[in-house]
């Protein structure tokens, strides 16, 4: 699977959820399946229970995790084109994500909507864009409208 942003992109729930069961019983039984590979998890906004789930799930998969709090440890980001940048957004996400893309095998991404613009919201522009420039496989931590993994 390439892209994980909806129960809809799961060929077949019941079996995902039969897999997730048994790797409750034995959470280190795949512990090789990530060795010497890498998630990137990004968070646009706070978060503890899916940052901390996640991370620990990948662990259990023997993952390296790297993790960037968006606005928090690194720059803003600017997800227009042809935006003179010269305020607090000084990175594209275009270049970021690209670069997230070649050191990480995997990306996580967190982003909450504005709730400014609801057509806005619902293009999902934040995980849209990320998809695009990162070209690694892609899972959604929550974005303007869903939270795949709760709702498994």
């Amino acid at each position: 699977m390439k892209r994980f942003t909806s129960v809809h992109d799961v060929a077949d729930v019941p079996a995902l959820v039969q897999q997730a069961l048994q790797l409750k019983r034995d959470p280190w039984a795949h512990a090789a399946i990530g060795r010497r590979r890498t998630l990137g998890l990004v968070f646009m906004d706070p978060s503890l229970r899916t940052r901390i789930s996640t991370q620990k799930a990948a662990e259990q998969l023997g993952l390296n995790v790297m993790v960037m709090n968006v606005n928090g440890d690194g720059w803003a980001l600017e997800f227009e084109d042809s935006v003179v940048m010269d305020g607090t957004k000084v990175e594209h996400v275009r270049e970021a994500a690209a670069v997230l893309g070649t050191y990480c095998d995997l990306i996580g991404l967190r982003s909450f909507p504005g709730l400014a613009d609801r057509d806005r919201d619902y293009d999902e522009r934040v995980m849209e864009a990320f998809i695009r420039s990162c070209r690694v496989p892609f899972v959604s931590l929550e974005s303007a409208t869903r939270h795949p993994l709760q709702s498994l």
